[in-house]
């Protein structure tokens, strides 16, 4: 049995390089465009950036970058439920700090599939957006504050997870609680 289990990739300084990348291409397109009047092409440039990394990058963290590990002192997660943790995971990576949960804290968990999850991002519920190639599974932990819905679709090693890695998660989830 590993001493550890790594689920999704982690957080790193892709988005924002993404986000850079996205701002000179459009300012190199309305440069083009508009030769004579730089100050429009370093203004869609900076708009394009900031659209990038403040609106686009921050909702889909959860779904790219949501590393979470378990091992023998409980389960570390990233957390990203405000805009601010959001956009400090985006900006500086390397100071994102995992979130943990001892095991002495944990009430019950639950690994459902991703068509049996309510989806809170839509007000009527229905499934999240699964994907057709695999399965979507979902690690529910439930604590005193509040449940904690973590994703168990890729390890990181960004292979899919099989049944088998399922059950070790939750054998060792068993042995440790």
């Amino acid at each position: 049995m590993d001493r550890e289990l790594n689920f999704e990739r982690k957080i790193s300084f892709e988005p924002l390089l993404i986000s850079i990348f996205f701002g000179i291409v459009v300012a190199i397109i309305v440069y083009v465009i508009f030769p004579t009047m730089p100050i429009f092409a370093l203004t869609g440039g900076i708009l394009a950036f900031g659209i990038d990394s403040l609106v686009i990058f921050p909702k889909s963290l959860e779904k790219f970058y949501d590393y979470w590990s378990v091992d023998e002192t409980g389960i570390y997660y990233s957390d990203y439920d405000t805009w601010s943790k959001q956009l400090l995971a985006i900006f500086w990576p390397a100071k994102k700090q995992l979130q943990r949960i001892s095991f002495d804290q944990i009430k019950s968990f639950a690994i459902v599939d991703g068509k049996t999850v309510m989806n809170t991002q839509n007000p009527v519920g229905g499934e999240l957006n699964y994907p057709l190639a695999r399965k979507t599974h979902c690690l529910i932990v439930s604590t005193d504050n509040k449940n904690i819905c973590l994703r168990c679709a890729w390890t990181n090693d960004e292979s899919p997870v099989s049944e088998n890695e399922l059950k070790r998660l939750i054998s060792f989830l068993n042995s440790n609680m």
